[in-house]
């Protein structure tokens, strides 16, 4: 019993701790909180299947792509894998990513990179609207590393830690910062939970300006609705609750033929960039001990921006 309350104080100790030290737990804002943190390419979403599925991922995600949303899902991973990503995203801006997972046994690993490449722009002031005539240029990188585990065939836990980067003309700002996650098999039918908190970190500081890292807290369910001869359904649902936005709620559908062509569909409630999404998944025959997966995924835009498209390609070996 007194192991039970020190353990239960040490975990009171520890959530007052980093509400003081990461204000970014703040919630008494009653607005949207849209606009107050920073790192906002973190929250672009990687890979063709999570997007196609509406990005109600967290408790699904079982291969190298995993450590973009729930970093536990790395853990089913089961010799090594590739898989790169690229998005034509907002603006001809290029939004890229990649990642390479290896098995060492009880234990996976993972290696993740994000890049947001954005053309140059010609710099403006309040004196001149219509452009100084000098090019600026920005862009973003993430560099991660995962390590998961699978401590029974039910549960799975991992944890990310990632060093990001800002770039805007000639200021640069970087950090650390860390996610961690669990995927839990419930036992009835295979209906499992998915629990996801991303980008933990410190303030940053630009100048003389401090903002927060876009936080985020998953909660995610997934089920086989049903599986019959050669098709097999999968749903999944989430909530999302960011610190800087309102929160939102993600459904997803998957729908496998023939263990070969994989149909998705999936709706992003308040969500401005596009709610509805679609993709498509094939997975050639073998070669050798090779295995190959190419994804496509379509979100029509909703704003002036135009339709976002993402390709993967990945493969296990």
């Amino acid at each position: 019993m007194k192991k039970k309350i020190f353990c239960l104080f040490q975990i009171i100790v520890i959530l007052v701790s980093a509400e003081k030290i990461f204000p970014q737990f703040d919630y008494g804002f009653d607005f949207s909180k849209a606009g107050s943190s920073g790192l906002q390419f973190l929250k672009i979403g990687v890979g063709a299947r999570e997007t196609a599925l509406g990005e109600a991922v967290t408790g699904i995600v079982n291969d190298a792509n995993s450590v973009f949303w729930n970093p536990a899902g790395l853990a089913y991973v089961e010799k090594r894998e590739v898989i790169i990503t690229h998005n034509q995203w907002l603006v001809d801006s290029k939004h890229n990513a990649a990642v390479i997972a290896y098995s060492l046994g009880e234990l996976v690993v993972g290696l993740s990179a994000i890049t947001l490449d954005i053309n140059e722009f010609e710099e403006t002031t309040a004196l001149q609207p219509d452009g100084t005539g000098r090019m600026v240029q920005a862009g973003d990188l993430m560099i991660g590393f995962t390590a998961a585990r699978r401590f029974t065939d039910r549960l799975s836990i991992g944890l990310q830690v990632k060093y990001v980067q800002e770039k805007l003309d000639d200021y640069k700002i970087s950090n650390v910062l860390f996610d961690v996650g669990t995927i839990y098999y419930t036992g009835f039918r295979q209906l499992r939970l998915g629990f996801a908190l991303q980008h933990f970190g410190p303030d940053m500081k630009l100048v003389d300006q401090e903002f927060r890292t876009p936080l985020l807290f998953r909660v995610s369910a997934a089920d086989e609705i049903f599986s019959f001869q050669d098709f097999t359904l999968i749903a999944g649902a989430e909530l999302v609750h960011p610190t800087d936005n309102v929160e939102w709620v993600n459904l997803g559908l998957e729908l496998n033929i023939f263990k070969f062509l994989d149909l998705r569909g999936g709706y992003r409630f308040s969500n401005d960039l596009g709610k509805i999404s679609f993709g498509i998944g094939l997975r050639p025959p073998p070669l050798a001990d090779f295995n190959m997966k190419i994804d496509y995924s379509y979100t029509p835009s909703e704003t002036v921006f135009s339709d976002i498209q993402r390709f993967t390609i990945g493969l296990a070996f």
